[in-house]
């Protein structure tokens, strides 16, 4: 198999006078990565996969006027057909700061590793390691596909990147098809760090001098469309690169999809659509809630406060930290209706990226997860398997294990929809029916691979 490989640090060289010996980060390690396919023959594809780290989540050590760390990227693909190693590759990414302003700390480093793929069933797995502190790691694994590129028009995966821009520097680790294309691992786009989404993305099969349409848009969990742009095509060749731009500094933080497609523009008939997940910040822009606010309070109406209270605390999943501290501070029975009124309103909005999340869900799941795993005095919903069930609903398979001399009982649960496929893991760790979450593969949850060592 080929390989091709590309390695980009982005170096901060600005000088500032820092005493300190090492900046030791207090949040956990966090890696950002995302994947794209691209045809590379008719047989195979080129899989691209570009990785995001921030420099405030690094250890860092002094070394002469410099803070220096690194973070190894590993990645390995296994044919699931064979259940056989295709690659495993490891390469260092060198963290080098000399100006630890906020601004500059977190300023994304990006690097990207391609890799020449048969048409096949993969699964894809990739760690990040911080240099210095080796128990620092984050780490994501999904399954994908290369599909054979069809004989009428068809579109690679898109890329949404932090610039696309002209280029002859066939040497810059970014270069493709005359462009320098930078990608964003996160997919997080706003007006406090990229206020324009560049996408670039390869167009195959073309007919030339047919007239095409090319759409990108963004859409939200119900369908609605919040930005578009339509843009009529020539092309004078049979496979081209499409680049564009979409401005998102307007819409309201969340999570949305990305789709772009390729239509005849005489019978409007859609002939490829690919699409991707895609993340808005944008803390300026308020959420249109006042009459989703007025149909919550009138829901809530009649509610004692310490009811209230409760149903907030039981909520607390979906809530920020400032939040839970605000509420706390809030006594009386108008001012929790007030807001926990405007609360659940903002999560059926979307908001942070929850999708068709509802009140009327939430709180049906809260009361499964109380039937179903309540323990040691505790209602299902403070625990593990309660917690997990009401933010991802039922399980698509539950593995249980029961049990024996050497082995204390455990589950493991499969979301096949949730990042391409995550497993969680909890573990009777006391034997009385409390199973702790141990592993996840999902982001953000708790990754530990030498959870097996709680079983004895």
């Amino acid at each position: 198999m080929r390989i091709m490989f590309r390695l980009l640090a982005l170096f901060v060289l600005v000088h500032a006078g820092i005493q300190a010996q090492a900046i030791v980060p207090r949040s956990a390690f966090v890696m950002n990565f995302d994947y794209s396919r691209f045809r590379y023959t008719e047989t195979e594809h080129y899989l691209e996969v570009s990785y995001g780290i921030y420099p405030s989540l690094v250890t860092l050590v002094k070394e002469g006027d410099v803070f220096r760390g690194g973070v190894a990227l590993t990645t390995v693909i296994i044919d699931t057909r064979t259940d056989s190693v295709v690659t495993s590759h490891r390469a260092n990414m060198p963290v080098i700061i000399t100006d630890t302003s906020q601004q500059s700390m977190q300023r994304a480093l990006v690097a990207k590793l391609a890799y020449a793929l048969p048409v096949g069933m993969y699964r894809l797995h990739v760690m990040g390691q911080d240099l210095n502190v080796p128990s620092r790691t984050d780490s994501s694994s999904l399954a994908l596909t290369i599909q054979p590129t069809p004989a009428t028009a068809a579109i690679s995966d898109v890329d949404l990147c932090t610039n696309v821009a002209p280029s002859t520097r066939t040497t810059d680790p970014f270069y493709k098809n005359s462009y320098e294309v930078v990608p964003n691992p996160s997919l997080i786009f706003g007006s406090t760090n990229a206020p324009v989404v560049f996408t670039y993305a390869e167009l195959y099969n073309l007919e030339q001098e047919r007239a095409y349409s090319v759409d990108i848009r963004i859409i939200d969990g119900r369908g609605q469309v919040l930005k578009n742009r339509t843009r009529s095509r020539r092309f004078s060749v049979k496979d081209a690169v499409d680049v564009s731009t979409l401005n998102v500094t307007s819409i309201p933080s969340g999570r949305y999809r990305f789709i772009m497609s390729i239509s005849d523009s005489v019978e409007g008939k859609v002939l490829s659509q690919t699409e991707k997940p895609i993340f808005i910040h944008n803390p300026n822009v308020a959420l249109p809630l006042a009459a989703a606010t007025l149909a919550q309070s009138a829901v809530l109406a009649g509610m004692t406060a310490d009811e209230l209270a409760q149903e907030f605390r039981t909520a607390r999943y979906l809530a920020t930290t400032s939040e839970i501290s605000l509420f706390d501070k809030i006594t009386g029975q108008e001012g929790r209706r007030d807001f926990l009124a405007r609360f659940w309103a903002e999560v059926e909005k979307g908001r942070y990226g929850v999708l068709d999340m509802t009140r009327t869900l939430y709180l049906s799941r809260v009361a499964t997860a109380n039937q179903r795993f309540r323990s040691m005095g505790k209602e299902g919903w403070e625990l593990d398997r309660g917690r997990v069930y009401i933010l991802h609903g039922e399980p698509d398979e539950i593995e249980r294990m029961p049990s024996s001399e050497d082995r204390k009982p455990y589950e493991i649960w499969h979301f096949y929809q949730i990042e391409n496929g995550v497993q969680f893991i909890f573990v009777d760790r006391s034997g009385f029916g409390d199973y702790l979450l141990v592993h996840s593969t999902k982001r953000g949850e708790l990754q530990d691979p030498t959870w097996e060592r709680y079983l004895r």
